[in-house]
């Protein structure tokens, strides 16, 4: 018997959430690059003092840009993933515990739910996935 593909991905976005694992979407690389570029400004026009204030003010601007763009995993597996991206998601994380649950599919949710070592597998298999095949980064 197959497993179902929603509830496994709402059990997998209850582990990420639990967890507390969030995904910086495509907003960390431009937070850096305006905090090194008001930074390497500041400090071309008033010195090692213009370090330090373009540094902060790139620090701000930074912060206000990319405010509210770091999402809950759970919420980007839930919502945002496509059906292909669902299942390969799927294969992955059945690959992940292939070894460690019983033969019984049905069983995998349950045993997902209540096994500490096995939501760690799982949540390592995700985050993997996410990193490398989402291209998301991922902020803990």
């Amino acid at each position: 018997m197959p497993v179902d593909t929603r509830e496994l991905m709402e059990a997998i976005a209850i582990i990420a959430d639990e967890q507390q694992v969030r995904v910086a979407v495509k907003q960390s690389a431009k937070g850096a690059a305006i905090c090194a570029a008001s930074s390497f400004a500041g400090g071309m026009l008033m010195g090692p003092v213009g370090l330090a204030i373009g540094g902060a003010a790139g620090g701000i601007a930074a912060y206000k840009m990319t405010s509210g763009k770091f999402r809950p995993l759970g919420e980007v597996i839930l919502n945002d993933l496509t059906d292909r991206q669902r299942e390969q998601l799927v294969q992955h994380v059945s690959k992940a515990v292939a070894e460690i649950h019983p033969s019984d599919v049905v069983m995998l949710l349950p045993l997902l739910m209540n096994n500490a070592s096995i939501q760690q597998a799982v949540l390592k298999t995700v985050v993997s996935f996410v990193s490398n095949e989402l291209r998301m980064q991922i902020i803990d």
